[in-house]
């Protein structure tokens, strides 16, 4: 069997469907695929050279900083650069037409592969086909998102849930939405979850102690939020929330952010650059990967009280990290986690405040529930996930 992988979502700062799709790469080399040919745009590359690439342009894009600095203002500047033109449908319908154009040229080399999309929408190909559709968030919440975006999504989704030969969700709720929503045969439709790194596990406050130093932190003593600051995510009810904490459970237990800046955050940038200065809140911005895991494994309390998600890898990620998690009700996250993790209500800033209240508060709860999702968390992994969908290429491949 020899597979085609896009890649192009392996550009740094990594997003859900880059490490999605960067440890997905990097577990099925141990899988019986006689070829692994990826590409980015009209280039075509070894799986190798594909993860060696992915590994140089993160190292470059950020370098721990002393102290959790931001990042430099060229950095920003290109990420803002980056965000634009994603948002604007003609400058990036103009560049799909130019790649898809260009590799038409070599479409009939590779009609014997099985060409894999992991982020949604299927580029030309004249052989067998699978897609992972990640989620509907742009559906059910276009508000989150681009117009431009949710425009050229949807105008393009219908065409590949017909093309392809199988398609991939992250979760129970999402396959359900695609067979409701846009009328896909329930045999056409696989779930298959995803796993978290080994590197995220348990570790003791001395272990954590050289990153956390840098960051300022001290293990075991603040509520940590790992992903995209924009409003789908949750983030503006998760700081009102723990705003509304007793003054010295706030002190003792700051809010910590961890992620890139997301689409329409200018209120939320505002909010929490005021927050700063007059609560404490930490704002880390962009983490490289090698400091994630010490920074999950060193929180109290990791709140993830997104309004909707595919899968949710950040939670799973805090639970193998040995870390109390709450999250929000009647999502993927609350299928996966399966009463390993305190349930939210969607955008329920009061529910969420009483939650972290009884955890900051209660170590003995606190620890409970850590193991709880740590022990849950044994039930996934990256190997698991590249197994399964290799399983898919067999049998849909020629």
């Amino acid at each position: 069997m020899k597979l085609l992988l896009n890649t192009e979502s392996l550009i740094p700062p990594l997003t859900g469907i880059g490490n999605y799709t960067l440890k997905l790469l990097e577990h099925l080399l141990a899988e019986d695929i006689e070829t692994i040919e990826c590409f980015q745009g009209a280039r075509f590359c070894s799986a190798r050279t594909a993860l060696a690439a992915c590994t140089e342009a993160s190292e470059r894009y950020s370098t721990p900083a002393e102290g959790g600095e931001q990042r430099s203002a060229l950095q920003e500047l290109q990420l803002h650069v980056r965000n634009t033109l994603k948002g604007c449908t003609f400058t990036y319908r103009a560049r799909e037409l130019l790649l898809d154009a260009r590799r038409r040229y070599r479409v009939g080399e590779r009609r014997h592969y099985v060409y894999h999309e992991p982020n949604f929408i299927l580029k030309p190909h004249v052989g067998p086909s699978v897609a992972t559709i990640h989620d509907l968030s742009f559906l059910h919440y276009p508000q989150f998102h681009p117009r431009k975006r949710v425009e050229w999504i949807t105008s393009r989704l219908p065409r590949t849930l017909e093309r392809a030969d199988c398609l991939i969700t992250d979760s129970n709720v999402i396959r359900d939405e695609l067979i409701s929503d846009f009328g896909v045969s329930p045999e056409k439709v696989r779930t298959v979850y995803l796993g978290a790194a080994d590197s995220y596990r348990l570790q003791t406050a001395e272990q954590t102690l050289p990153t956390l130093q840098r960051y300022g932190l001290q293990h075991g003593r603040y509520v940590l939020f790992v992903g995209t600051l924009e409003p789908r995510k949750g983030v503006d009810t998760l700081i009102e929330a723990w705003c509304r904490q007793p003054e010295g459970l706030r002190k003792e237990y700051p809010l910590v952010l961890a992620g890139a800046p997301g689409w329409h955050n200018q209120v939320l940038t505002d909010r929490i650059r005021a927050l700063q200065i007059s609560h404490g809140l930490r704002q880390l911005s962009y983490v490289p990967s090698c400091d994630l895991p010490a920074l999950y494994a060193g929180a109290a309390t990791f709140a993830y009280p997104s309004l909707y998600e595919g899968f949710g890898l950040p939670v799973l990620e805090a639970m193998q990290s040995g870390v109390a998690v709450i999250c929000t009700a009647e999502t993927s996250m609350a299928e996966f986690t399966q009463g390993s993790a305190l349930l939210t209500g969607r955008g329920d800033i009061d529910h969420l405040a009483a939650n972290l209240e009884l955890l900051l508060s209660d170590e003995q709860t606190r620890a409970a529930l850590a193991e709880a999702g740590r022990l849950r968390s044994q039930a996934f992994s990256w190997q698991r996930c590249a197994q399964e969908t290799s399983a898919i290429y067999r049998a849909v491949g020629p």
